[in-house]
């Protein structure tokens, strides 16, 4: 699993174009996410709650990648992640045509 706080939403326009192929304008959509380092202290608890401590790199990616929103609560100066999405965390990719 891949944890980070969401820092930035870049919405790119495409215009029509012969040059790129596009007979519609179109948007990109990426996000620029702050990656956190997690650690699992507590893996065969029911259900492990990652903790993190610090912050990593700047991630650029795709709209499509983030699958769910997470929130996170202190405990004794770490920070656990609390994950509440359940079997509705998972990628849906559609044709837009």
């Amino acid at each position: 699993m891949f944890y980070g706080q969401l820092q930035y939403i870049i919405v790119i326009p495409i215009p029509e174009s012969n040059e790129l192929q596009t007979k519609k304008p179109k948007s990109l959509c990426l996000t620029v996410i702050w990656s956190i380092d997690t650690d699992f202290p507590n893996a065969h608890g029911t259900p492990p709650i990652p903790f993190y401590l610090q912050t990593g790199a700047l991630d650029l990616v795709d709209v499509k990648c983030i699958q769910c929103i997470v929130s996170h609560i202190e405990d004794q100066g770490r920070w656990g992640l609390v994950d509440r999405s359940g079997l509705l965390a998972h990628a849906v990719f559609t044709d837009m045509d």
